[in-house]
């Protein structure tokens, strides 16, 4: 097509703002060849600023995704009758129908103590959950439409929740902190579970803080004192044997088959009931031998030798790899960070030192991040010796690539400080945006390199020939790095709900992008005098 349509050898149209762009870059490129410590030392401490800023940020497994769904959940107090309760849903509905950009509304009843299936009733708070559409205009920020029902509603006596997004993402990312312990006795897993609620209980940005045990029912433990029962002739399994029996009061005599159906036939005992008002003064028979040889019978009763407590037993039991283990969750409040708090989490866990065969873990969200960073952290390593390895066989050079290598740390840097600017932090889509960066940015160091190389064999002096490059070279340089930067600022600035998710990496490409291509008329120049030190000559192949 170039031979097709290029046919006039006509001269560019020259720009006198563009020649003055050139003619100003290429003192500033003297200047670095001649100071080449200044942009190696600013280049290096900006790093240092991005990564140490990013560190104070936080990490996120995916960014907070809008949409024109949202999802309202409303919980009336527990004394509150089921009338009450409807009229205050009654309110909450009309509240939700006059916000701005509030299309649909639909809503469900439920009841803390009986399922819907049941028919309602009692034994609980009733709540009710309301499914929003939102118009096009209002889904672009819904924010704003979350924050205005909670407004409308912040005198109701009742506990109302928002959420932004009907789509489940916590299958993928977590939600919040979350402690495991793993253990062997439930009873000591209770104590450390509640021991460690306390430790994020001293975090700031936590809520909702539970070890999932609160719904355990009521038990009576029964604490056999050996020393009692050995006196009176019997061990702490008769003891409980006996007890055993005696609270079981049914039993399967025989089993009928009528018209080729079986039934069970079960005799039920009630004439010697044992209950908690009795218990203790359940008697047991025992046979012990006097000073003459002649075995006595007497009558002992179970507060003799056993004393009787109350708490609170497991709501469930989990197993993991054979191992018991409970949970500590805590939701992360709005306007703090997981990662962050699992830093100070750790800082607490250090000064924790649980009883001998137990241990605590972080999992949750925090590790799910770390997970997914670290794969992408490798996926990101194995690129660049895969970009080193291409290059090197394109300049059939190891010192060549090696200098265009450098171009990834100035593409690192701009990422950061773009996610900086941007408010936004390091998540794994972000992390993408890195890997789009180690493929592209490395395009215009391998321009000026190739181009100072030919020049310098065609009997230039090295550091004219790295001026030569950077005047002739920074036009394409700049064409090809806007024409990414510009089209990627389309998702920056979109307002749709579905650019929301791929944003931050539109920021990473655009910052490091943007930096790197900056720096790389000056570093580049900067570590080819460097490193360059032995004149070029050209390769005769001779003829074919």
């Amino acid at each position: 097509m170039g031979a097709t349509l290029l046919k006039k050898d006509e001269k560019p149209k020259r720009h006198p703002w563009f020649d003055a762009l050139v003619a100003g870059y290429e003192k500033t490129l003297r200047f670095c060849l001649k100071y080449k410590a200044v942009p190696l030392l600013a280049a290096v401490a900006l790093l240092a600023l991005a990564v140490w800023q990013t560190t104070r940020m936080g990490l996120e497994f995916l960014p907070e995704m809008g949409g024109n769904q949202m999802s309202v959940t409303v919980t009336a107090p527990e004394e509150a009758s089921k009338e009450e309760a409807y009229a205050l849903a009654d309110t909450v509905m009309e509240a939700v129908q006059q916000t701005d950009g509030v299309e649909l509304v639909g809503a469900v009843s439920s009841s803390g103590g009986m399922s819907m299936m049941g028919g309602g009733g009692s034994g609980g708070a009733q709540s009710f959950s309301y499914y929003v559409i939102l118009d096009e205009e209002a889904s672009k920020n819904n924010q704003v439409a979350a924050d205005a029902i909670l407004e409308k509603t912040a005198n109701l006596d009742a506990e109302i929740s928002v959420s932004t997004s009907n789509m489940d993402m916590s299958a993928l990312g977590g939600s919040g902190m979350q402690l495991t312990i793993q253990g062997r006795d439930l009873d000591t897993l209770l104590d450390i579970s509640e021991e460690m609620m306390d430790l994020l209980g001293q975090v700031e940005g936590f809520g909702e803080i539970t070890n999932g045990q609160e719904e355990g029912d009521t038990q009576i433990r029964i604490r056999v004192h050996k020393d009692e029962a050995m006196r009176y002739g019997l061990t702490v399994a008769q003891i409980f044997s006996e007890l055993s029996d005696a609270l079981t009061t049914e039993a399967t005599a025989t089993t009928l088959t009528v018209g080729g159906e079986e039934y069970d036939v079960v005799v039920v005992d009630e004439t010697h009931t044992v209950d908690r008002d009795n218990l203790m003064a359940y008697e047991f028979e025992t046979t012990t031998t006097n000073e003459d040889g002649e075995q006595e019978t007497e009558t002992h009763t179970l507060g003799e030798m056993a004393s009787l407590e109350e708490d609170t037993g497991v709501a469930s039991i989990h197993r993991d790899n054979q191992t018991r283990t409970m949970t500590v969750s805590a939701e992360t409040l709005d306007g703090y960070n997981t990662s962050l708090l699992a830093r100070e989490v750790e800082k607490l866990l250090e000064g924790y030192q649980p009883p001998a065969g137990y241990t605590v873990e972080i999992s949750g969200e925090s590790t799910t991040i770390a997970e997914a960073m670290g794969d992408l952290v490798l996926m990101i390593l194995l690129a660049v010796v895969f970009i080193y390895l291409i290059m090197v066989a394109q300049f059939q050079s190891l010192l060549s690539p090696f200098i265009v290598m450098f171009t990834m740390p100035l593409a690192f840097t701009g990422g950061l400080l773009g996610l900086l600017a941007a408010g936004q932090t390091l998540s794994v889509i972000s992390m993408l945006g890195f890997l789009v960066l180690a493929g592209v940015v490395v395009n215009n160091g391998i321009v000026f390199v190739d181009y100072a190389n030919q020049l310098r064999l065609e009997g230039m002096e090295k550091r004219e020939a790295l001026v030569a490059t950077g005047r002739s070279r920074i036009r394409p340089i700049l064409m090809t790095a806007l024409t990414t930067i510009l089209a990627m600022c389309t998702m920056v600035f979109s307002q749709e709900a579905s650019a929301a998710m791929a944003r931050p990496m539109a920021i990473v490409t655009i910052g490091g992008l943007a930096y790197a291509t900056l720096l790389t008329l000056l570093i580049v120049p900067v570590l080819y005098d460097i490193l360059f030190r032995r004149e070029l000559k050209k390769v005769d192949l001779g003829e074919e």
